[in-house]
């Protein structure tokens, strides 16, 4: 290495990825031979912390949660940088920007992006002699289906449930949203009027009969006679990296739909979105450089991930696709979910979760059980 050799650091705490930003670091030093990029690997958000108070901090942060609100000040805002570049601005998802944007300020680049869709399996579908779901379809409609598609035996252990749905107050949160409620107050302040209005407890309640009247999706620690997490339920509640990693090739291929979420009573459009992020970092010494790098990884080279970009979505088939273009679709009606707003209230994330099961177990009363979350924010 040259005196003038300039050293990027960059500190990631996504062990999958790695391959993936180690191509982007060759590509990127071959084309910049003035520039080393050091990749180094964190245990986990801690440490990330940790290294960036030091006296050494990193110049660029890649998370599995995206800073929303940049809350700790660890983030440079790269609203500059992107207005900079002809045509970014514009080529950026404006569902996906409206959730990295949240503060006015763009403290990352998205990465890991996706909101939750409903995959179903033709063949089940096909064997009931029923129709596959429609965009048009309502949370009353995908119930029905779901009755007609669960199947048990005279113990009334099923052998296959009409949906799969899993026990997270996170992943309750677009039904929420797609009735007119919602968690935390826009500013993240509170969640009084909020968890505890009309519309979410209307949703809560359709969620609840889902599990304990209707008995299409399986209960908390309910036995089954399912195989495996693929084969176990008609229609399902998955994010685009449940299709990516546990589904089958030959099933993406050939047996799986994809639809949009049901239409909830409140007639409102919208999804929540998980997504990390990779930001320039308030200390470094070179955040330009360390900017194109972002740039180049993110931007410029492919992953299997959505890109933050129209123009690479495009570039790679996946607005074409069946069912990835799909999934990048949804992103146009992607708002900010609750986790992002308030630290408090993901933190009480479990204790919330366990007041859940209790609602679909025991029959906690729905309306009081969401007015006592009230003291989480």
């Amino acid at each position: 290495m040259t005196d003038n050799q300039i050293q990027i650091r960059m500190m990631t705490e996504i062990a999958y990825n790695m391959h993936q930003l180690l191509a982007a670091k060759q590509s990127f030093e071959q084309a910049n031979p003035g520039v080393t990029i050091l990749i180094e690997q964190a245990a986990d958000h801690f440490e990330t912390m940790q290294a960036y108070r030091s006296g050494e901090a990193p110049d660029l942060i890649e998370t599995g949660g995206y800073p929303v609100g940049n809350p700790d000040g660890v983030y440079m805002d790269l609203s500059p940088y992107v207005a900079e570049v002809p045509g970014l601005a514009e080529d950026l998802f404006p569902g996906l920007m409206r959730v990295a944007k949240y503060d006015g300020t763009l403290p990352g680049l998205p990465i890991e992006i996706s909101s939750p869709l409903i995959v179903y399996d033709k063949e089940k579908f096909d064997r009931a002699g029923l129709a596959y779901p429609a965009e048009d379809w309502t949370w009353a409609d995908m119930i029905e289906l779901a009755k007609r598609l669960t199947l048990r035996n005279e113990q009334g252990v099923a052998a296959q449930f009409g949906f799969g749905l899993g026990v997270d107050i996170e992943w309750f949160e677009p039904f929420v949203m797609r009735n007119g409620g919602g968690y935390i107050s826009p500013d993240g302040s509170t969640s009084r009027g909020y968890v505890d209005s009309a519309a979410t407890i209307e949703a809560f309640r359709l969620i609840i009969d889902a599990f304990r009247v209707h008995g299409v999706v399986r209960k908390p620690d309910e036995s089954s006679q399912a195989g495996a997490w693929h084969e176990e339920c008609a229609m399902r509640f998955a994010f685009m990296w449940d299709m990516h990693h546990h589904m089958p090739q030959d099933w993406k291929d050939a047996r799986i739909g994809v639809v949009g979420l049901p239409n909830m009573p409140g007639g409102i459009k919208a999804n929540m979105i998980y997504m990390g992020g990779a930001g320039v970092t308030a200390k470094s010494a070179h955040p330009r450089i360390a900017w194109a790098f972002l740039r180049h990884y993110l931007l410029e080279c492919h992953s299997w991930t959505p890109p933050a970009i129209r123009s690479q979505a495009e570039s790679r088939g996946l607005l074409r696709h069946s069912l990835w273009g799909r999934y990048v679709s949804e992103l146009d009606d992607a708002q900010i979910s609750g986790f992002f707003k308030n630290k408090k209230w993901n933190a009480s994330r479990q204790l919330i979760n366990e007041d859940i099961r209790s609602m679909i177990i025991d029959g906690a009363d729905v309306a009081q059980t969401l007015r006592s979350w009230t003291r989480y924010t």
